[in-house]
């Protein structure tokens, strides 16, 4: 649908752009009954003035930020696109910045969003990131999948995904259950997801077969053949694009009935195995919880808290 302007509102109510202005403005000179039809017009079509015309008519703008990891991260884009709707709903201005894991780059970005003034910051936290000023922006920080003393924050539960994945696959037969997984300086995405597995085989009086890369389509490829060649019957993938390149090099294999259980999934995950087993870190509820945490701190709500999102398991083909 055509987004509406001015001009619009003014054509439908019959009168100059510069009346609807000046009743976008308040302007007491209009017309009683002119402002009351431009004004019962705008509720109609459910008109919203951009900012740029805001700022033009020296109305205030209100505006938010997030920082992500990566841009290309299809968890964390399932997480932003929740909060930039629920802001976009509520007519504030979202800026969006990269912080590519750099702890740097991550403070400069803090202070750009200091600079602009915005009412409050969600971030994409990551290991080594260093501790951020609890008391900038009036408090109104909320952290997606870190936690800091003092900041509001939203977690998933991804060692329990793990340990349903491993729980699946050993219920349906498997019995040499591989990891793919990333890097253990990764503390959230790595350790905290290893660790699970390991538990899960020394629960299981199982044999870990391990491989730990880092987070691109090529190194699920690598990982998966090498895990295969170690004796592997089934796999574990610890992200959705070590969980996409395994699916790619099994499809290559001929090897697409071997068992795989992902932690997260995505469109592409689904593409390749609609059966898959998913354990759905839920990264859209993270954002949207997210969103809420910070709009309510923003409207007086000093009240820390930290919030986990559970899980949900679900094999693909059955929905």
């Amino acid at each position: 649908m055509k987004k509406l302007t001015i001009r619009d509102i003014a054509e439908l109510a019959g009168v100059g752009k510069s009346t609807v202005s000046r009743v976008l403005n308040n302007d007491p000179k209009v017309k009683t009954e002119t402002q009351t039809k431009i004004r019962e017009i705008i509720k109609e079509v459910g008109y919203k003035p951009s900012a740029v015309a805001r700022a033009m008519n020296n109305q205030p703008i209100k505006s938010i930020g997030i920082v992500v990891t990566r841009l290309s991260s299809s968890a964390e884009n399932q997480a932003l696109s929740e909060i930039i709707d629920f802001f976009h709903q509520h007519e504030y201005e979202v800026l969006v910045l990269e912080s590519r894991y750099d702890s740097e780059l991550l403070n400069t970005h803090i202070e750009l969003m200091v600079q602009k003034q915005v009412e409050g910051i969600i971030f994409f936290g990551f290991t080594d990131q260093g501790l951020v000023n609890k008391e900038l922006f009036n408090g109104n920080i909320v952290m997606i999948a870190v936690e800091q003393p003092g900041i509001s924050s939203v977690t998933t539960n991804s060692p329990l995904a793990v340990k349903h994945c491993f729980e699946y696959l050993k219920t349906h037969g498997a019995r040499n259950i591989a990891f793919l997984g990333v890097h253990e300086s990764d503390i959230q995405t790595g350790k905290l997801r290893l660790d699970a597995y390991k538990e899960a085989c020394a629960t299981h009086k199982t044999k870990p077969i391990i491989y730990l890369t880092d987070m691109e389509y090529a190194d699920g490829v690598k990982g998966c053949k090498a895990l295969l060649k170690a004796g592997a019957d089934a796999v574990i993938c610890g992200t959705e694009r070590l969980t996409g390149g395994a699916l790619v090099h099994l499809l290559r294999e001929g090897k697409s009935d071997l068992p795989v259980a992902a932690v997260g999934i995505n469109d592409y995950i689904r593409i390749l195995n609609p059966g898959i087993f998913a354990a759905d870190l839920q990264y859209a509820k993270v954002g949207k919880e997210a969103a809420v945490l910070l709009f309510q701190k923003m409207k007086g709500n000093n009240k820390n808290t930290d919030t986990v999102v559970e899980p949900l398991m679900t094999e693909l083909a059955e929905l």
